[in-house]
């Protein structure tokens, strides 16, 4: 048997002693960190140590989604969205959705008006169902949990108005930080403003310039085309929504009839409102699977946008650094169990100063963690994402599709630059984030 050969490095919070060992399937050595699993990049041995099938996408998924990863690499960099035929099959669904919330909501005036009092009664029932398969705008509140206002957060304003004008869309009406490895765009409200959410564990892993990426990706989809985002689709994919949370109390169990304490006549009405809730079902999963490719589209546009403005060299770091949320998820778990144990003990929570310090280390245990994730284990991630064809969710494309879409576009350098001071400044603005969500993830 091949030698053990064991290599050690400085032991910290962050890093542990590495060994090599040769690989069980194939003999290749394997480098070996005790903070992840074991695998061979060889011959792929315990890649996927406890497999998901759940995770991994169907043969028709996989192909479709490498067909639009042909077609946008194929496409120059600046082109944007066309309407394909798709997109007037959407529209048309979209349509006659809309068009039944609109008849139960004319019918149900017209019983109120014109009908006796038991049909007054049926208009009452359907004026509560017109109200729920409304559209849903978002309600735009006068404040918001986590919300950086300018005044507190100037320079990251500025910073994000800078990014959006870069990349041809309007600067964020409101900014706001919450405790996700996540971030997010969204049009909310009848004057569809802009409100930014930025994750503070996936902000805390990036570099300024993958920042900056972020940002260009997330404002990006101000200028995307993306179908989804439009108010008439909106709408239509709400409606269904709702339609099958009316018909499907039991949809979370995937359509499993609950027994306990249950009669026949209950049996029954279940059994009769999943039948009705199939002929929805279908017109949701149609409505979503024609909007699939506009979605998926937009992600690869918004990643454009964010190598214009970072470059393709940050774009691509941060999309990879998307693909270690697992990792965090692990990490974060520790850090409140030891945060935790150490209360039990009394050692932590104490004075307002000792707090935030016991933050602080939070927050660059987190960073110093992520930095020294080894190359070993980022390959492995990476491959994971391949044979999951894994994503953020449903609407963006598998994440290892997105980095290598980076590889084969033209290099592009930084539109935008932001100095150390403005980064300093940055990170003073988010000093009260930093310690309202570090004791959130922490449990306190």
């Amino acid at each position: 048997m091949s030698e053990i050969l064991t290599s050690t490095t400085a032991t910290t919070a962050n890093t542990a002693t590495t060994t090599s060992r040769p690989c069980p399937h194939c003999a290749a050595p394997i480098a070996c960190d005790p903070r992840f699993t074991d695998w061979c990049p060889a011959c792929e041995w315990n890649l996927a140590p406890a497999p998901d099938p759940a995770r991994r996408r169907g043969a028709r998924s996989r192909a479709r989604v490498e067909r639009l990863y042909d077609a946008m690499a194929a496409r120059p960099a600046e082109a944007g969205q066309h309407r394909s035929g798709a997109w007037l099959a959407a529209m048309v669904l979209a349509t006659a959705v809309n068009l039944v919330t609109l008849a139960v909501l004319a019918g149900s005036v017209w019983l109120l008006l014109a009908g006796w009092l038991g049909l007054k009664a049926v208009g009452v029932a359907g004026l509560g169902l017109a109200w729920v398969l409304r559209p849903r705008l978002g309600r735009w509140r006068a404040t918001e949990p986590g919300e950086l206002t300018p005044d507190r957060a100037p320079v990251l304003h500025a910073v994000a108005a800078r990014v959006a004008a870069a990349v041809g869309t309007a600067a964020p009406d409101r900014i706001v930080m919450d405790h996700q490895y996540n971030a997010s765009y969204a049009r909310v409200g009848l004057r569809s403003r802009v409100r930014l959410t930025l994750g503070l564990p996936l902000w805390t892993a990036l570099t300024g310039d993958e920042r900056l990426a972020l940002l260009g990706h997330e404002l990006g989809h101000g200028g995307n085309g993306d179908q989804r985002r439009g108010f008439w689709l909106r709408t239509a994919q709400g409606a269904l929504t709702e339609w099958l949370r009316l018909l499907l109390p039991y949809r979370g169990d995937r359509f499993r009839l609950r027994t306990a304490r249950q009669s026949a006549l209950d049996h029954l009405a279940t059994l009769l409102l999943q039948v009705l809730a199939q002929p929805v079902l279908l017109l949701w999963t149609v409505l979503n699977r024609l909007t699939e490719r506009s979605s998926q589209q937009a992600e690869y546009l918004a990643d454009e946008r964010a190598a214009a403005v970072a470059s393709s060299a940050a774009a691509e770091r941060m999309l990879a650094k998307l693909m270690l949320d697992r990792s965090v998820q692990v990490r974060l778990s520790q850090q409140r169990t030891a945060a935790q144990l150490r209360g039990r003990s009394g050692t932590v929570r104490g004075g307002q100063v000792e707090q935030t310090e016991q933050v602080e280390q939070f927050w660059t245990g987190l960073r110093g963690y992520l930095d020294s994730v080894p190359a070993t284990e980022r390959e492995r991630r990476a491959r994971l994402s391949a044979l999951e064809m894994s994503a953020v969710d449903t609407t963006h494309p598998p994440t290892h599709l997105r980095v290598r879409m980076r590889a084969v576009r033209p290099a592009r350098t930084a539109a935008v630059t932001v100095t150390a001071a403005e980064w300093a400044a940055v990170e003073a603005e988010l000093a009260p984030a930093r310690r309202r969500i570090g004791q959130r993830l922490l449990g306190w």
